[in-house]
């Protein structure tokens, strides 16, 4: 019987049900039959780090949107999931919002897929799965530049839609990726640029299923299916600041060095705010790094490790963020990946590595 989620992608499970986890980039770039750019390779000084997809093939339950899968490691493992079976929507790495309140829309617009949290109601699978439409894309190849290249940017002009096709807002997108070594190991980084212009003649509001009512599933934002072989990873992430009055002082006031990551449980994990969150299995390693955001500060992370290992920066967790007609916001996330069980010392170092500049005129900051 053929598989109802259609054909797999590279690094889907194989005929076994175990995950592939290196695969080698096609040369060139993927095109429909109409021309349009339908995958772009992204690479590293020649070294494939992961495939660019424009969503156009997604069902309409999904949501569809542009995501990279897989997203390889330096090593060529990869880290991202794609299709899972508990949640088919769920495609690599990408921005994905579950909860868009949109004047005029009768429910809230689902950019994230399958089905939405009511309040009172539970997961309802309704008509509104938007789509995070690509209208334009500006890619560079490393194939197409010197041979010394050592990063790779693709720019995107999107329209946001609901069911019906209404237009929600307008995006520039930035993809762009480099290689960065901290602390003697080397990362795979891919950082997103995305600028949101509210284009669609009322207010909007992005929040979460938390937002709606479910408490600790405040996911929506730049989000990362992980492969299965983070199922049980340790989640890391900056230690809380010391408070005045810490009883690890000694009898003489000095503290010793504060440890510059620290090992968290995934509930202890889940909804906290931090400069940085990162997975690590014994295989590779994640390290997710919000830079500006719309409303600035530490972001609340969602994570899960057991079962269904996932990573995202998650602004609209615990609250609402309002965008007036005409406004716009700016965001900027990196994700960098490694080979192997990263010491947390390392995970702090790459953190701390600046963001890049990825244009003349939008230097990405923090």
């Amino acid at each position: 019987m053929a598989d109802p989620r259609g054909p797999r992608r590279p690094g889907a499970a194989g005929a076994a049900g175990r995950p592939r986890h290196r695969w080698k980039a096609p040369r060139g770039r993927g095109r429909r039959d109409d021309g349009v750019s339908a995958s772009v390779p992204l690479s590293v000084g020649g070294r494939p780090a992961g495939l660019l997809h424009d969503g156009t093939d997604e069902p309409t339950d999904h949501s569809p949107r542009p995501f990279v899968h897989p997203l390889l490691t330096p090593g060529g493992v990869t880290v991202s999931g794609d299709r899972p079976s508990d949640h088919p929507w769920h495609h690599g790495l990408g921005i994905a919002l579950s909860t868009v309140t949109v004047a005029g829309q009768a429910h809230p617009v689902n950019l994230w897929g399958g089905p939405t949290f009511l309040r009172g109601e539970g997961y309802v699978q309704l008509p509104n799965n938007g789509v995070q439409q690509v209208r334009s894309t500006d890619g560079r190849s490393a194939d197409s530049r010197s041979s010394d290249a050592t990063e790779d940017r693709v720019r995107q002009q999107l329209v946001w839609r609901a069911a019906d096709g209404a237009e929600v807002l307008a995006e520039e997108r930035i993809w762009f990726v480099d290689a960065v070594r901290a602390r003697g190991v080397d990362w795979f980084r891919t950082t997103v640029s995305s600028r949101w212009t509210n284009t669609g003649g009322g207010g909007l509001a992005f929040g979460s299923p938390t937002t709606s009512g479910r408490p600790d599933a405040g996911y929506g934002g730049f989000f990362l299916r992980l492969a299965q072989t983070f199922d049980g990873a340790t989640v890391l992430g900056a230690p809380d600041p010391s408070p005045a009055g810490d009883p690890h002082r000694d009898a003489g006031g000095v503290r010793p060095p504060p440890p510059t990551a620290v090992e968290l449980d995934e509930a202890e994990a889940m909804g906290r705010s931090g400069p940085w969150l990162g997975v690590r299995s014994a295989t590779a390693s994640v390290l997710m790094v919000p830079g500006r955001g719309g409303h600035g500060g530490p972001v609340p992370w969602f994570v899960r490790t057991t079962g269904t290992p996932m990573l995202c920066a998650a602004p609209f967790f615990h609250e609402e963020v309002a965008l007036a007609p005409a406004a716009t916001v700016e965001w900027a996330w990196s994700v960098l990946v490694a080979d192997g069980a990263v010491p947390g010392a390392a995970f702090a170092a790459a953190a701390r590595v600046p963001f890049p500049a990825v244009g003349p005129t939008d230097p990405l900051g923090t």
